[in-house]
């Protein structure tokens, strides 16, 4: 079966480093996910940062791109599709929800180590050129 899906990413910015979350299974990402029925992306993707880290942006949301994946996953052919944003943090504490194992805030240039998911890839070349 193939299974088409629209997801959010927002790069949360605090004192010039970056929210990374690792999920259980090893790969770092941004908050995100799923755009509800109903809801805008930028919404998505200020609920998404919320549960995820229960932060709140500091300001205006700025869209940096879109990334696209195709992948197979329990048996289904899965393509997903993230609208990414930034924002800045006003603050760095952050709470992780029970979909994280560990939280870290970087810089960009040190994001380059991380073992990063599909999707997650192209937003640092989204940072080094916004």
């Amino acid at each position: 079966m193939r299974v088409q899906e629209l997801n959010a990413y927002l790069v949360a910015n605090n004192n010039g480093r970056i929210l990374f979350i690792k999920r259980s299974g090893g790969l770092w990402e941004f908050p995100g996910g799923r755009v509800e029925w109903g809801e805008t992306p930028e919404q998505a993707a200020v609920r998404e940062l919320k549960e995820e880290t229960a932060l709140m942006p500091a300001g205006v949301l700025k869209m940096l791109g879109m990334t696209s994946a195709t992948y197979e996953k329990d048996g289904n052919e899965k393509h997903s599709i993230y609208i990414v944003y930034s924002c800045d943090t006003a603050s760095d504490r952050h709470v992780l929800s029970e979909e994280h194992v560990e939280a870290r805030w970087l810089a960009p240039y040190e994001a380059k180590f991380l073992k990063l998911g599909l999707n997650a890839e192209p937003v640092l070349d989204m940072l080094d050129s916004g």
